[in-house]
């Protein structure tokens, strides 16, 4: 378990966050009639989320347990100004984990899926065919930007591989690697993977 750091606590909030201002859009996008806007300015503070049909209005706002007294002055005064506007008002509150483990349940999947339809040069050379069994990962690190992710893993590639045309015998290898990779979240697809394998103990 690792147990998160203040630069690391802040992503994981704002990632938090905008998961719960996605999911609050998309509830609503699929709802005949309504439009939905993100980031609503109204006068001076700015609305999480906006959303409006032809019979009702009604202004989102996202904040963290536990509400401190600023949170609060600030939801009175933006449910003030809501209401004044004849807009429905909505407080959605979410909680921080506490000392979280750093996982992400389809990383293993979405790993193999980019290593069969990008294959590394140096797996690729060891065999004229390979197919790609399994993927283990630990997350060593991690930052969130919105609903893109960057994490640094260690972990394994296994393997089976035939070394000659019309040979029968398959050999199962697994090689160790490390490496960082960009993820997006919303996706739950890999972007961009840059790892460094070690294929010492083929020699």
């Amino acid at each position: 378990m690792i147990v998160m750091n203040k630069k690391f606590e802040n992503y994981f909030i704002k990632a938090l966050h905008n998961a719960k201002i996605e999911e609050i859009r998309e509830t609503y996008r699929k709802k005949k009639g309504f439009s939905v806007r993100k980031n609503y300015k109204m006068g001076d503070i700015i609305c999480d989320v906006f959303v409006q049909n032809p019979e009702k209005s009604v202004i989102f706002d996202i904040t963290l347990l536990p509400i401190s007294t600023y949170e609060k002055e600030r939801i009175k005064k933006l449910q003030t100004k809501a209401k004044a506007l004849g807009y429905g008002f909505r407080v959605v509150a979410i909680n921080k984990p506490v000392n979280p483990t750093i996982a992400i349940g389809w990383l293993n999947q979405a790993l193999l899926n980019f290593l069969v339809t990008n294959p590394p040069p140096v797996i690729q050379s060891k065999a004229c065919h390979i197919h790609y069994e399994q993927v283990k990962s630990d997350i060593q690190s991690i930052e969130i930007d919105e609903l893109e992710a960057f994490v640094h893993v260690e972990g394994s590639i296994e393997i089976d591989l035939k070394c000659e045309t019309g040979e029968d015998r398959v050999i199962s290898e697994t090689f160790p690697f490390e490496g960082d990779i960009s993820l997006n979240l919303l996706e739950k697809e890999i972007k961009y993977a840059k790892l460094n394998i070690d294929d010492s103990h083929w020699y």
